[in-house]
């Protein structure tokens, strides 16, 4: 990070990153990343727009949820622990699980929610139904679904070997692993190493089920503001938009190519490049 990025804790013990200046953007990672993850677009984002990257409960240096890790209870934490830094309406960004929150975030709360991005997730509840067994590279990418809502087992087979789950994701769920560097390795194996971390981030996982019933609810009301989808080509890809069709009236957005899962460090300028124009129009 460079000098001019911030780091601050705001209510609720919610960690951020922020710089810049201008109309907000709200970032949310996902799961198991952190704030850093944005690292890459936080300068050509903050040459024109007040960036706030955040932590989700219980993820990176935020603390802990004491009301649970379903979507509507962590969006409604988020959402208040901004209030006090932010006072005018802003653009939600959300990745991976911070796109499960965002989606959660932005359907309740819509009031001060400019637009809607959401990259390279499957909304609870909202995404294509499955059949067992699961293909091959669909297994790849999904079996973590499973694996982390499981009781007690992951944390047993994970304590101390943080980094061999951390580096497999990278590794498989990336078309371009090397761009998730040695140093941002490092950064999110030393917070998921950390006493209750790697619960915290199970947890999410384990709520999925409240999470896509809350969905359920959420969805009768359509989003009415402007959303952009984008999906890797080795993700998600053109799945994201079709999902997110059904959710809101105005959407945008489709396939990043040459890209896996970890779409803002992977393609950091056609992400940004994206997600300027959309913001610019909206």
């Amino acid at each position: 990070m460079t000098a001019t990025w911030q780091s601050k804790t705001l209510l609720h013990g919610i960690h951020v990153l922020t710089g810049g200046q201008g109309i907000p953007i709200v970032l949310l990672p996902g799961w198991p990343q952190t704030a850093e993850a944005y690292s890459e677009i936080f300068p050509l984002l903050s040459q024109h727009y007040q960036v706030w990257a955040i932590d989700p409960p219980g993820l990176g240096d935020s603390a802990a949820s004491t009301h649970g890790y379903d979507t509507q209870n962590i969006s409604r934490i988020l959402k208040e622990s901004l209030e006090e830094a932010i006072q005018e309406p802003y653009h939600l960004v959300g990745h991976d699980v911070g796109a499960w929150i965002a989606y959660a975030w932005a359907a309740q709360y819509p009031g001060p929610v400019k637009s809607l991005t959401v990259l390279d997730s499957a909304i609870p509840g909202k995404a294509p139904p499955l059949s067992f067994p699961l293909p091959e590279q669909a297994n790849l990418k999904l079996w973590q679904f499973s694996f982390n809502k499981l009781p007690e087992l992951p944390e047993a087979l994970t304590q101390g070997r943080e980094r061999v789950l951390l580096d497999w994701l990278f590794d498989r769920k990336a078309q371009h692993p090397d761009r998730i560097t040695a140093a941002k390795r490092d950064r999110y194996v030393e917070c998921y190493s950390r006493p209750g971390s790697m619960s915290n981030g199970f947890a999410y996982y384990r709520s999925v089920s409240t999470s896509a019933s809350q969905n359920a609810v959420l969805a009768e009301k359509t989003l009415q503001m402007p959303v952009l989808a984008l999906g890797g080509q080795g993700g998600v890809g053109e799945n994201l938009k079709t999902s997110m069709e059904r959710l809101a009236t105005d959407v945008h957005g489709g396939e990043i190519e040459d890209c896996g899962h970890y779409v803002m460090e992977e393609q950091p300028e056609i992400v940004a490049r994206k997600l300027l124009a959309f913001i610019r129009e909206n």
